[in-house]
């Protein structure tokens, strides 16, 4: 096997033996997404079929596998908001079965013993070192192929030419048969909310970007966006800059390290927060409670294409959430339900009602208090998420309907996919203490010292000199008008694009449903990509012998 771990731009005569018995294979993006791709495909080939595949992989993150996201040198005040027992990589499908010396749990008990148990959220370093490890052994398993060659490099553009695509990075253009795009998150917004220009800070990489010879001591400090990375932002530079939460009878103590910004002061559009997951001290329901739920919404599968979100699955899970109340003993009506969620998504959140919230969803969490409707709207929402998915997924809803739903799930992230409660609980200690603080927008930014973008780049707001951005261009890559999400089929190949193109993640938030990076079971697209390319490889022309 020939092995590049470097860029190249000479290479480009070395990988033309597509045509010659082998199948080009590039890998756009190798965080968790990418690697699920090459351990899909790895677990169908034999040695013959592994000794005629050539594999580049472009990711310019130092760390295969985990890519920037969980790059295990970042803050270990940074913690995950997906509990431990349910992050297996090697899981692919929902009735699989795997060992737990390979889960994240079994993996702790030999790294991390005290960090081994059901309900904890742990430091995102942690992970990336856990998928670093999984990348170590699924590249094993392409020793016996053709080639193996790492470009760590950004990829600008991806070209259609003919039967084949060219591959375009600042030191390389190079030709490939089959392409997949796993690129994830594509930088941080930049919008009327959030200027872009040279003066505003972006939050990530945040070891570098919010260091104290970046974000001096004593400043004062205005962050745009209340989502998990303002979260994690706020954080860095309290926490990550040496000091402590002490634990307490309710919230934690907080101890100044004189390395903090004099005061943060958080800005978002909504002004709405995201609450607090729940932890250990909550019991949680019997998983096949909310089975009825799932066969009921698994009915309307035969009406896919022409579902519409209020009246077809919407009541699925408001009702799901006030039986859950009723299991609980804290009986509430569906009504009651849907009169929470109308009152929580009107108009934008003043900062007395978000810290309320926040406190609430704290209480709850820690067990402090019995759960209530925003945490069993919540439960619902993440319990039958599934479901929701098959129904939703590959243009499901009427098109007239998916506003409706976007607008829904955009809040149920805050009420359901939030910060672990340790997380709340820190943010609002220094709410307490003062130094942070839920601001208005200001249109003079000119009071603070430094001013930090925090707001993910949504799933459609492609980066401008990107792959996906080049492919839509030109056609290659379709947009479903509705959702917005790049349209792909079954196979995670991109529709509208010659065979060999495939996207798979956050581009095609909308179109597919729940791309959540850590969880392989939601979708088969990437296991039946794997298969694609096997057979592709099979139906190879046979090597030809130099000496013909």
């Amino acid at each position: 096997m020939k092995v590049v771990d470097r860029a190249r731009s000479d290479h480009d005569d070395a990988l033309t033996a597509g045509r010659s018995g082998r199948l080009r294979l590039a890998v756009v993006g190798c965080g968790p997404r990418g690697m699920q791709c090459l351990e899909a495909l790895s677990r169908r080939l034999d040695d013959d079929q592994l000794s005629r595949l050539q594999v580049t992989v472009y990711e310019p993150a130092e760390t295969l596998g985990a890519g920037s996201v969980y790059d295990p040198c970042q803050s270990q005040c940074l913690r995950m908001n997906f509990a431990t027992q349910h992050i297996d990589f090697w899981k692919s499908t929902r009735d699989q079965q795997t060992s737990r010396a390979t889960s994240l749990l079994g993996w702790l008990a030999t790294r991390y013993p005290d960090l081994a148990q059901t309900n904890q959220y742990i430091p995102r370093a942690v992970l990336g070192e856990y998928l670093r490890d999984c990348f170590a052994e699924v590249r094993e398993r392409f020793i016996g192929s053709s080639e193996w060659a790492v470009q760590p490099e950004h990829v600008f553009s991806i070209v259609r030419e003919q039967t084949e695509f060219r591959v375009n990075t600042r030191s390389s253009c190079l030709a490939f048969d089959r392409v997949v795009v796993t690129t994830g998150h594509e930088g941080l917004r930049s919008s009327a909310t959030v200027p872009a220009n040279d003066t505003i800070i972006p939050a990530l990489p945040s070891n570098a970007n919010l260091s104290v010879a970046a974000v001096p001591a004593k400043s004062r400090v205005l962050v745009h966006g209340f989502g998990l990375t303002a979260i994690d932002t706020v954080l860095s530079l309290t926490e990550s800059r040496g000091g402590r939460f002490v634990s307490d009878r309710f919230l934690p103590c907080y101890i100044h390290s004189l390395e903090e910004p004099r005061r943060i002061e958080i800005q978002s559009r909504s002004g709405r927060p995201m609450l607090a997951k729940p932890t250990s001290a909550m019991e949680p329901i019997c998983n096949s409670f909310w089975d009825a739920f799932r066969e009921r919404m698994l009915e309307k599968l035969k009406r896919h294409g022409d579902l519409h979100f209020r009246e077809d699955i919407w009541p699925f899970i408001t009702g799901a959430a006030a039986e859950r109340l009723i299991q609980s003993g804290c009986p509430s009506s569906q009504r009651e339900v849907q009169a929470f969620f109308r009152s929580w998504s009107r108009g934008k959140m003043d900062s007395q009602s978000a810290v309320q919230a926040m406190l609430r969803s704290y209480a709850v969490a820690v067990g402090e208090r019995p759960i209530d409707i925003a945490f069993a709207l919540g439960d619902a929402w993440r319990s039958l998420y599934p479901e929701l998915v098959r129904l939703i997924s590959h243009g499901g809803l009427a098109a007239a309907s998916w506003n409706s739903f976007a607008t829904t799930a955009r809040e149920m992230e805050r009420i359901a996919f939030g910060p672990p409660a340790e997380s709340v609980g820190r943010m609002l200690t220094l709410m307490r203490d003062g130094v942070l603080t839920i601001g208005t927008q200001h249109e003079d930014q000119s009071q603070f010292d430094a001013v930090i973008n925090a707001v993910i780049a949504g799933p459609h707001e492609h980066f401008e000199h990107g792959p996906l951005r080049s492919l839509i261009q030109s056609g290659d890559v379709q947009i479903d008008p509705d959702s917005g999400g790049v349209k792909v089929d079954e196979n995670g190949t991109a529709i509208g694009a010659a065979r060999g193109l495939a996207v798979f993640g956050r581009a095609t938030e909308g179109w597919i449903v729940g791309n959540d990076t850590l969880t392989r079971t939601l979708h088969n697209h990437i296991e039946n990509w794997a298969e694609t390319v096997r057979i592709a490889i099979a139906d190879l022309e046979p090597i030809r012998s130099t000496q013909e």
